[in-house]
């Protein structure tokens, strides 16, 4: 068992390597780095994206099917991988990308560490999804944005499983490495995502998620950092996470969303539309 003096000292090592951008930072799919460059150039075209989703053809099939889905289904169904693009718009097609190739960051080739990350991408997808229905609520606010940040949400845990394996006195500890993941991963996790070029309010939903004091202005809009700070405690419940028996009426987000129930509950699963809209972008 890993005493405090050695979970400290892990945990000022990845602090310093942070600060000195020598965290090990996992990589995002080529394909997704490439959708980066390409939305982000203003030089670039439709074509340009279109010429890289044809390099895939099991993403390429998801992304039509994500466009032909009822949530953005037009008088006509997408046939090609431009008309699919076209009804999503380059934006909303480069996050899908990202979102659907996501799920390989989530990798290990250590036995324990795999099953951590998988577990990982479990948790991360259930808020995806509670982030995208509770999006749906809120005209100003873009469900796949909200979908995106769910997944990434915990991302800075990553790259501190990786450090584990090559620390045996953390690695062997479960509670060491979930003080250490917790004590981490929101900072890390910033960090991963200002290097992926990810957007400002992803970000910041990030970064917030796990400040339950955070009380935003009374007449801002609903953020994404609401919706992912409700999402991930919604994703707890009936568990014996702590987040499960947190009072509800003291988290401003849970408060912002269900502003006329008395016990703050969301009842995002009562959205049968949005289930099978979501169902058909992770399947």
């Amino acid at each position: 068992m890993a005493t405090r003096a050695e979970v400290e000292k892990f945990l000022e090592r990845l602090r310093s390597d942070l600060e000195r951008q020598q965290i090990d930072i996992p990589t995002l799919p080529d394909i997704s780095v490439q959708a980066l460059f390409i939305v982000q150039d203003d030089s670039s075209s439709i074509a340009d994206l279109v010429n890289l989703i044809s390099r895939d053809t099991a993403l390429a099939t998801r992304l039509v099917r994500h466009a032909n889905s009822p949530a953005y289904r037009g008088l006509s169904r997408c046939a090609t991988i431009r008309s699919a693009v076209t009804r999503l718009g380059m934006e909303r097609a480069r996050q899908t990308i990202i979102a659907l190739s996501m799920k390989e960051v989530f990798q290990s080739g250590n036995d324990m560490i795999r099953q951590r990350m998988e577990a990982l991408w479990n948790h991360s997808l259930e808020v995806a999804i509670i982030s995208y229905l509770l999006a749906r609520r809120h005209p100003h606010l873009d469900p796949d944005t909200a979908l995106l940040a769910g997944l990434v949400h915990d991302i800075g845990i990553i790259p501190i499983l990786r450090r584990a394996e090559k620390t045996p006195e953390i690695y062997e500890d479960p509670r060491a490495l979930q003080a250490a993941a917790d004590a981490a991963h929101v900072a890390i996790g910033r960090a991963m995502l200002k290097n992926w070029n990810f957007e400002t309010e992803i970000i910041r939903a990030i970064s917030e998620h796990e400040n339950l004091q955070r009380e935003p202005e009374t007449e801002s809009p609903i953020s994404y950092s609401d919706i992912v700070q409700a999402a991930n405690i919604e994703s707890h419940v009936g568990t014996t996470h702590p987040l499960a028996s947190i009072d509800r009426e003291g988290v401003a987000a849970l408060r912002r969303l269900a502003p006329r129930s008395p016990t703050r509950q969301l009842d995002w699963e009562n959205d049968a539309i949005g289930l099978e809209h979501v169902n058909q972008i992770i399947e």
